[in-house]
């Protein structure tokens, strides 16, 4: 109970038409706030791989990839998790033999895509964290460019912003109730 007696003024304000209970507008308050978490991640990956090359002379960008690296894990696991419950929804709704809707198609794609990246990912991050960045990049003193590396987080970085996006307009949507 909120001290006043009455409902948190978050669920009052996150209930909407069809919204029975307080558990239900938190969880929908809180998909909100996944939401515009993955949709935050999606736009500063991408805008920061795209102005990268300009900047990469004046700075170390290393440092900033680095903790873009830890958002995006985390932004992947939210959109791995959420992707995997909309896909066990849709199949739960689905006979054998009915043929395939529009809603277990997306399922289906963005659970599927969304592992994809989340492999690519962690290989490259667990690589990235196991052996540094001189090794696992190839930029040490005497070390080759190790291009499947760098090949992986261009893959990463341009498709990473695209799937947990498109799961943030996803997530939104069930939160309000598209």
């Amino acid at each position: 109970m909120y001290r006043t007696g009455g409902i948190h003024p978050f669920a009052k304000a996150a209930a909407k038409p069809g919204i029975w209970s307080v558990k239900e507008a938190y969880m929908a308050a809180l998909k909100r706030l996944g939401a515009i978490y993955l949709i935050g991640v999606a736009v500063v990956v991408a805008a920061y791989f795209i102005i990268n090359p300009w900047h990469a002379e004046s700075y170390n960008p290393e440092n900033i990839w680095f903790t873009l690296d830890i958002l995006m894990v985390a932004a992947i696991i939210l959109a791995l998790d959420f992707n995997f419950r909309r896909k066990r929804k849709a199949d739960s709704e689905r006979e054998p033999g009915d043929a395939i809707t529009r809603r277990y198609l997306e399922a289906n794609v963005a659970f599927y895509a969304t592992a994809g990246i989340t492999i690519l990912l962690l290989h490259n991050w667990f690589s990235l964290l196991a052996f540094g960045a001189d090794a696992a990049l190839g930029t040490g003193e005497g070390q080759t460019l190790n291009h499947q590396a760098w090949v992986i987080w261009a893959v990463v970085d341009t498709l990473l912003p695209l799937t947990i996006g498109a799961t943030g307009c996803a997530m939104w949507r069930d939160a309000v109730g598209e």
